[in-house]
């Protein structure tokens, strides 16, 4: 399998995982603005470490989506998770759930769709 062909392939699994991250985010944002519970730090670090994920992906694939788009800006992403680590430096939830919402639920939707225009699945 060659480096394109792995590309493509991780950028599908992307989309199936998108399906599941994206509420999941949109739950802990919830959560995070709402009614801690006791295992509100390890959904954020599970959803974190899926953020992360979707970003390596983004990374591994950039290539291939920016000669196709430029819907992505690689600097705002970068800004994004500056933001995150010193929101989470903070402790405070409530603007950890705003930087989620504002900065990576745009990054990961459009990371997603990209993924399916790539892909073939959808035409944008």
């Amino acid at each position: 399998m060659d480096r394109v062909e792995l590309q493509y392939n991780v950028l599908k699994q992307l989309i199936s995982y998108s399906e599941s991250l994206i509420p999941a985010l949109q739950n802990l944002i919830e959560e995070l603005r709402g009614e801690e519970r006791d295992d509100t730090s390890d959904y954020l670090n599970e959803v974190i470490s899926g953020i992360n994920w979707e970003i390596e992906v983004y990374n591994q694939c950039a290539d291939i989506i920016n000669e196709r788009t430029s819907y992505i800006d690689k600097k705002s992403m970068i800004s994004a998770v500056k933001n995150l680590g010193s929101t989470l430096g903070s402790g405070d939830y409530k603007l950890v759930a705003d930087c989620l919402e504002d900065d990576f639920i745009p990054f990961l939707n459009k990371l997603t769709l990209v993924a399916k225009m790539i892909a073939g699945e959808t035409a944008v």
